[in-house]
């Protein structure tokens, strides 16, 4: 079995199926006039640190490349930054496959003051934090998304806490926002997967350590539907991640769709016996990240 598995890997890598972490540069942001630099960065900091704990990408800030790097006071104003498609590109000759930008239109903290029944002043403090992110392909040059986040801390005793509420509400939005753009997608091995009395069990995906994936990694399956002369996909179940392999293979444990899986891959070896030209792989696609 493992003779068998190797065979796959090589023959794999050499026909270039295997996939790479993915580099998504973290631009500059720009905010309001009425916001103070060091809160803004405070927010884009927050945003950078969750992006890093999805393993399967690579995260770079613009202010550690030396040729991207803008002085600090030469940041506001439209000319603050060259040409945005000669700077997207610019980022793409060093390896970006996706910028981020952001822009935070609103950061405020309110103060709330009251006197209790003891003639005691007491001040409460409710911040509040505006602000979208634009995810953009830089190989193509397309715009993937545009998002737009609001959140208010709740009133609390000082106003670093209220900030600290704020940022601490930022990791959920960008997960979503990985899940939606930053998928990983690659093929169900059709040798050695395990089944019984008509379902699958598990079986073995072209994807690993050196694209970023854990165990729990979940994945939707979808099969190909021919429509006037045209592919389409279906998704017809999900699988998880038990065990990574190697660095570019991993065993999965069916979560939906058991047999539904199985029927397919079956018919997919069926016609790469008969007919392999018009045979598809059943994809899979990153569904929720661990």
């Amino acid at each position: 079995m493992k003779k068998i598995i190797l065979c796959m890997m090589m023959i794999l890598a050499s026909i270039g199926v295997f996939a790479k972490k993915q580099v998504v540069y973290i631009e500059y942001f720009s905010y309001a006039n009425n916001i103070e630099e060091a809160r803004a960065e405070q927010v884009r900091a927050a945003i950078i640190s969750t992006l890093t704990t999805f393993q399967h990408l690579q995260v770079v800030d613009v202010a550690s490349q030396a040729s991207l790097a803008v002085e600090k006071n030469r940041r506001s104003g439209e000319d603050a930054l060259e040409d945005e498609t000669a700077r997207i590109g610019k980022m793409k000759q060093l390896g970006a496959n996706y910028l981020i930008q952001g822009y935070i239109s609103n950061l405020q903290t309110n103060e709330q003051v009251s006197i209790n029944k003891k003639g005691e002043t007491k001040v409460k403090y409710n911040s509040t934090l505006s602000y979208s992110l634009k995810v953009i392909d830089c190989v193509s040059g397309t715009l993937l998304s545009t998002d737009l986040f609001t959140y208010e801390s709740g009133y609390c005793g000082n106003s670093e806490e209220s900030i600290q509420r704020l940022t601490k509400k930022i990791p959920q939005d960008i997960k979503n926002i990985v899940t939606k753009n930053f998928k990983l997608r690659s093929i169900i091995l059709d040798s050695d997967y395990v089944s019984n009395k008509g379902n699958l069990i598990k079986c073995y995906i072209n994807l690993g350590e050196f694209d970023g994936v854990v165990p729990g990694t979940i994945f939707a399956v979808k099969k190909a539907t021919i429509q006037v002369g045209r592919v389409s996909w279906v998704e017809i179940g999900e699988l998880v991640i038990e065990n990574v392999l190697a660095g570019d293979l991993s065993l999965c444990k069916v979560k939906r769709g058991a047999k539904e899986i199985y029927a397919a891959l079956e018919e997919v070896i069926s016609i790469k016996e008969t007919d392999p030209n018009n045979a598809h792989d059943l994809i899979v696609e990153s569904k929720q990240f661990k």
